[in-house]
């Protein structure tokens, strides 16, 4: 660990804000605006924003709650404990049991505490409606220590009967429980109705809004729905089938400023051989941590198939999307360092926003760098500014690789 990193166990001392493996020091030396604190403000739109990277797990897993609470992967602020595909039928009620000791660890730690807010935020994935509804009546009050469930399978029916029992299970409640469909439906997928069911989708998820922070892409459901499954040096972006069907998603679903983002799909690679060249090239490695220690963390992240993630991250955010489900802790600064914003753009962001307002034309950035037209790129600016306040804005000097350096820990 570095002397820019804190502790694990300190981090829970404090307010969850994304990055949390940085030092007061460390951050300060690399932000012009610091990220603000995750559970600050709870509407449905600073939640969608804040979920960056999200880090998915079974609900068997050993000791993954008591990690999560303890600050021990500081740099992860929000986990899905899986009851799907998952955890074999067989484990089910074992897993299901977890989850519910997990439930009461969280409300001991909060009673502790004396607040949530230094608690990563805590979904579970279900099976069906009918085991969401079971779930909640087992849970009982303990329902109320989750920030919401992730619902799989979704096309435009299925949606429509989650939605409605987590809107019915508000009742009772003194913050939301939100609702995370997982676009993965058949009918989403399929050419001949996927347009029809994009519309209802679309009109369904309006009539929830409030319940839904964000929509999540299956892309490893959708992949299987053609036997498609992308190798290690490729990314989702190159299996074409599955490409058209997330332009679909963003083009249908992501077109309205109040529109849930909808995040990347899974990274499944953790180490495998290469075939094809890296992708980080060495130099901006050099210019960010010098000839000497560039090099070395260049290797570290390359060692842990981060450059994959990392170019595939990249491109979500081009096309629309924002954060990503991740299945290793080690994935989660790569795809949040990703999403951060530059100081260029933040400037620029904030350039349009007050030319819009003042009803201005069409001007050079404030660095002279592209051209900003305040109309066609209002929407842009307005998701950079807020994702400039959930990520927080670079130093003009820094780049996001200055966030990597502990991305190779645990």
């Amino acid at each position: 660990m570095s002397a820019g990193s804190v502790a694990a166990g300190a981090v829970t001392a404090r307010p969850l804000t994304r990055f949390g493996h940085l030092s007061p020091e460390a951050r300060e030396q690399l932000f012009e605006r610091q990220p603000v604190a995750m559970r600050a403000d709870a509407s449905v739109q600073a939640v969608g924003a804040a979920l960056g990277a999200v880090l998915y797990v079974p609900a068997t897993t050993p000791r993954a709650g008591e990690r999560l609470l303890s600050g021990y992967w500081p740099a992860v602020t929000a986990m899905v404990f899986c009851l799907e595909d998952a955890i074999a039928d067989r484990d089910l009620p074992a897993a299901e049991q977890q989850v519910l000791e997990l439930l009461q660890r969280v409300r001991d730690h909060v009673e502790r505490a004396g607040s949530r807010e230094s608690v990563p935020y805590l979904f579970v994935r279900v099976r069906d409606p009918e085991h969401l509804e079971r779930l909640l009546v087992q849970w009982g009050g303990l329902a109320s220590e989750l920030d919401g469930v992730v619902l799989p399978k979704v096309g435009a029916e299925r949606a429509a009967e989650f939605l409605t029992i987590v809107a019915t299970a508000q009742r009772g409640r003194d913050r939301p429980l939100w609702g995370l469909p997982i676009l993965e439906g058949a009918d989403l997928a399929q050419r001949e109705t996927r347009l029809d069911a994009l519309l209802h989708l679309r009109a369904v998820i309006a009539e929830h809004r409030g319940l839904v922070p964000c929509l999540r892409i299956g892309a490893t459901d959708l992949s299987g729905l053609y036997g498609l499954r992308r190798p290690r040096d490729f990314t989702i972006y190159d299996l074409a089938v599955v490409r058209d069907i997330i332009a679909d998603i963003v083009n249908v679903l992501a077109r309205d400023a109040d529109a849930p983002p909808i995040s990347g799909a899974v990274w499944e690679y953790v180490r495998e051989p290469r075939v094809f060249k890296p992708r980080l090239r060495q130099t901006p490695f050099e210019d960010e941590f010098g000839e000497s220690e560039g090099p070395e963390i260049r290797r570290r992240l390359l060692s842990g198939a981060i450059d994959g993630l990392l170019r595939e991250a990249l491109l979500d955010r081009a096309n629309g999307l924002h954060g990503k489900t991740v299945i290793h802790p080690l994935h989660t600064l790569a795809v949040d360092a990703a999403y951060v914003v530059s100081h260029e753009e933040w400037q620029s962001a904030d350039a349009i926003r007050a030319a819009r307002e003042a009803g201005d034309g069409v001007t050079a950035s404030p660095t002279g760098e592209r051209m900003n037209e305040p109309k066609p790129h209002a929407l842009w600016a307005h998701r950079t500014l807020a994702r400039a306040s959930a990520f927080g804005v670079l130093r003009a000097d820094h780049t996001f690789l200055a966030l990597l350096e502990q991305a190779d820990g645990r």
